[in-house]
């Protein structure tokens, strides 16, 4: 194989040590000594693939230890979205109606597994405190937290993956809003989070996805005049 390739055959093993359940999360990977030597392949080689799979979310790189299994596969999926952006392969306002669209059916999900009573003391908890009282950067983090906290509600992996990606992807938006937003745009915003923690308690839908488009219909708008 030549020189160029040969980072192939590294990334290839690894994934069938995975594959074969010899690494899992948190498993330490091979040194790129013991990689090259059992795979016939220069140093060079496997310091690539380690970093082809570091800059894919897979591994993370311990100063002092090595090289460990992490699966953020997060990293890969909303790095894959930025450059569709920069292609302009999709489009911003694409972008926006997929968030909106995913945080109702996120929410379709909470409300299917039937454990918001597990998490509304968490969420209710970020939404208790008046948005007087809060520092700008603690505002923007309860409401960062709120998101997260709903994502985490569905209790299913492949949800929390692929909606933080997006969130990820969204972040710098929705923080570059609440940045100019008035006291009371953000109100209403607060509004909107204890509309949907409500709707969720109750189990309803409609009521659900009504308190998304109001809080997106804010942000939207706002987002469209700054843009």
């Amino acid at each position: 194989m030549e020189e160029g390739r040969e980072y192939q055959k590294a990334i290839e093993y690894l994934c069938r040590l995975v594959k074969k359940g010899e690494l899992k999360v948190g498993s330490k990977l091979p040194t790129e000594r013991k990689l090259a030597e059992t795979l016939s392949i220069g140093r060079n080689s496997t310091r690539e693939a380690l970093r082809i799979l570091e800059n894919m979310g897979m591994i993370a790189c311990r100063q002092g230890s090595g090289n460990y299994i992490t699966g953020n596969m997060t990293k890969t999926i909303s790095g894959v979205i930025e450059m569709m952006l920069l292609l302009k392969q999709v489009t911003r306002e694409e972008v926006l109606i997929f968030r909106r669209d995913m945080e109702k059916a996120v929410c379709h999900a909470v409300i299917e597994k039937g454990n918001i009573e597990k998490w509304y003391d968490k969420i209710m908890e970020i939404l208790s405190v008046d948005l007087d009282l809060q520092p700008l950067e603690e505002q923007i983090e309860a409401d960062r937290r709120f998101h997260y906290l709903l994502i985490q509600a569905t209790e299913n992996q492949l949800w929390i993956c692929i909606s933080e990606a997006i969130i990820t992807v969204y972040r710098n938006w929705i923080d570059s809003v609440l940045q100019v937003a008035d006291l009371d745009m953000k109100k209403k915003l607060k509004q909107s989070h204890l509309a949907l923690l409500k709707a969720l308690k109750e189990g309803s839908r409609e009521l659900c996805e009504r308190a998304i488009d109001s809080h997106y219909d804010l942000v939207d708008e706002k987002l469209t005049k700054n843009n």
